[in-house]
């Protein structure tokens, strides 16, 4: 009887987000090679999906089916990452040979596959598993660690979107170290029964709705390194202590500084900044902050962060005509398509429409 439980439910869930990544418009290679990353996984862990729910015992002959490219799991991490950081869309040089070990996989499973049954179980008993298993399960897990670690230390040189690519390295790395020991276990023990595996498989299929899931949702967001180059910030101004001896602050220079340690630290692209949060930020007061924007620079919180943040979607608009104005937008810290296109019209006199447009032409014209 051929049944399917919760595990295929998860495993099927990551599996359609990883489908819908390719069709992402932004981040494209790299988004195809997540999506790679969990079929992969997907594969390895379908066969003790389908072996529970009845496969094997009604079609034996999925025997040696080429569901296992875990050779390319190390690799396709490694590309992902490092694609990712230099901004999503162009695949890194010579990608292809990083992932040569698996295609050999794929084509020892697929001449296997297609013999005769009975030559399979032979070949399985009398080759596969003393001669072949070993020195393959030898080379994933050498290239599991050694791509985790070329892994951790690109991403631990680049400062986009830490958290995603933090929590990404700490699930592989788990998932490294969770392989390593079952391979031990089946060498200590002379090999695992179905529910020994369990708790690894339970893991790939909960890693596998995690990657779908959570890298859609990254994969939807623009990576780029910073468009407006920072410049030395300087130390905060403490808020002068009110005394009748002291001359009042330079409003304008004190605006100056705070706005270059805005701009240093990127901090419009928060989309959580407010007054409050900025004054605790730059180590002063809300009342000195507007002080010196309203008074120093003649313009407001609003205003002025706004202006950094349409500064900044302009200079992505010049170099990159595919993305959407509106993934741009909340690169830079805007939190919705009407506070943006209001911003925008405010600070250019145009729509964003109207302004890519322009530059069309413009560019044409040249």
């Amino acid at each position: 009887m051929i049944r399917f439980g919760s595990m295929s439910i998860v495993l099927l869930c990551g599996a359609m987000r990883a489908a819908m990544l390719c069709f992402i418009p932004v981040n494209r290679a790299a988004n195809r090679l997540l999506a790679a990353l969990i079929g992969v996984l997907a594969l390895y862990t379908a066969p003790y999906i389908i072996g529970y729910a009845g496969y094997y015992d009604a079609f034996p002959w999925l025997s040696f089916a080429p569901y296992n490219l875990s050779l390319a799991a190390g690799p396709l991490l490694y590309l992902y990452l490092r694609c990712l950081l230099a901004g999503g869309a162009q695949l890194p040089p010579r990608w292809m040979l990083h992932l040569a070990p698996a295609a050999l996989q794929l084509l020892y499973y697929s001449a296997i596959f297609i013999q005769p049954l009975a030559f399979k179980n032979h070949w399985d008993a009398a080759v596969h598993v003393p001669w072949i298993d070993p020195p393959e399960t030898l080379a994933l897990l050498l290239s599991l660690a050694g791509y985790w670690l070329l892994a951790w230390r690109g991403a631990r040189k680049a400062p986009q979107r830490r958290d995603w690519t933090r929590n990404l390295l700490v699930a592989s790395g788990l998932t490294v170290l969770f392989w390593w020991t079952l391979a031990g276990a089946e060498w200590a023990f002379s090999g695992l029964t179905y529910f020994q595996r369990f708790p690894f498989y339970l893991w790939l299929a909960l890693l596998v709705a995690y990657l779908g899931a959570e890298g859609y949702r990254q994969g939807l967001q623009p990576w780029s390194t910073p468009l407006i180059a920072p410049v030395p910030a300087p130390d905060p101004v403490p808020d002068p202590a009110p005394a009748p001896a002291v001359a009042p602050p330079d409003l304008a220079e004190l605006g100056e500084r705070w706005r270059a340690t805005i701009v240093a630290r990127q901090w419009w692209r928060d989309p959580e900044l407010s007054l409050a949060s900025l004054a605790r930020r730059l180590g002063t007061n809300t009342s000195t902050l507007s002080r010196a924007l309203n008074d120093g620079l003649g313009v407001n919180f609003n205003e002025a962060i706004n202006r950094l943040r349409i500064d900044a979607v302009i200079a992505a608009m010049q170099g990159d005509a595919d993305t959407p104005v509106l993934d741009l937008a909340l690169a830079e810290g805007f939190n919705s398509k009407a506070s943006f296109n209001r911003a925008f019209k405010t600070c250019t006199g145009q729509t964003p429409t109207e302004y890519r447009r322009r530059l069309a032409q413009a560019g044409s014209a040249a």
